[in-house]
């Protein structure tokens, strides 16, 4: 993640999808687990 400033969006973040596939499935899952324990 970058913070949205960098790309003139601030208050906003940007996501970096050029990783390989073990990365990314690893991120989404990092961030599934997050955004599931802040809705309990």
């Amino acid at each position: 993640m970058v913070p949205g400033e960098a790309f003139g969006t601030p208050g906003y973040l940007r996501l970096s999808y050029a990783l390989g596939d073990e990365d990314l499935v690893e991120g989404v899952s990092r961030m599934q687990k997050l955004l599931a324990e802040a809705r309990d």
